[in-house]
């Protein structure tokens, strides 16, 4: 690990330091405000998701963080690499309107992890926020292990399924 990555990830420590939270599970007929974190490639399966909360009449936000390969003209919800600071930190210009949002849900979407994935789904303001990492130490309340199953459908379909699970055992 070199000086970025100990600098950053001291950083994002630090951060996670101030923030004092204790995860809320609410009725999947109670949600009122999901937050979606995605990339590029994962379009189809943000529109199944919008479809799905939509139904319910759900704030439905979403903020895709681009990588290195593709970098499109930079837009309110959209991170590029040209949005990051020198050390990889996301620039809080970029990314407070969502981070600071408040949210009932946050799902994170990305099959692969990184740094700038990590630092956006744990400092944001979210009662919940499930998602998918092979390591033990990730920022998700509930990760879900899709095991050898890589594909973005069934990840979202999982998380749906869990969610509307959990809230029906706590609604006992």
């Amino acid at each position: 690990m070199g000086i970025k990555e100990k600098y950053r990830t001291w950083k994002l420590k630090q951060e996670l330091a101030k923030i004092n939270r204790t995860p809320v599970i609410r009725n999947i007929d109670e949600i009122k405000k999901i937050g979606v974190i995605w990339q590029p490639h994962q379009k189809e399966a943000v529109t199944y998701l919008r479809n799905y909360f939509n139904k319910s009449h759900v704030v439905f936000r979403t903020y895709c963080v681009f990588d290195e390969l593709s970098n499109p003209v930079s837009a309110n919800n959209t991170l590029t690499t040209a949005d990051l600071n020198w050390w990889g930190i996301p620039k809080p210009e970029k990314t407070q309107d969502f981070m600071q949002a408040h949210f009932d849900v946050l799902l994170n979407i990305a099959l692969q992890q990184n740094f700038v994935l990590d630092y956006i789904t744990s400092l944001t303001q979210a009662d919940f926020k499930i998602g998918w990492s092979p390591d033990e130490q990730n920022h998700f309340d509930l990760n879900i292990n899709i095991g050898e199953n890589q594909d973005m459908m069934f990840l979202v379909k999982q998380q749906i399924f869990y969610l509307a699970q959990l809230n029906k055992n706590n609604s006992k």
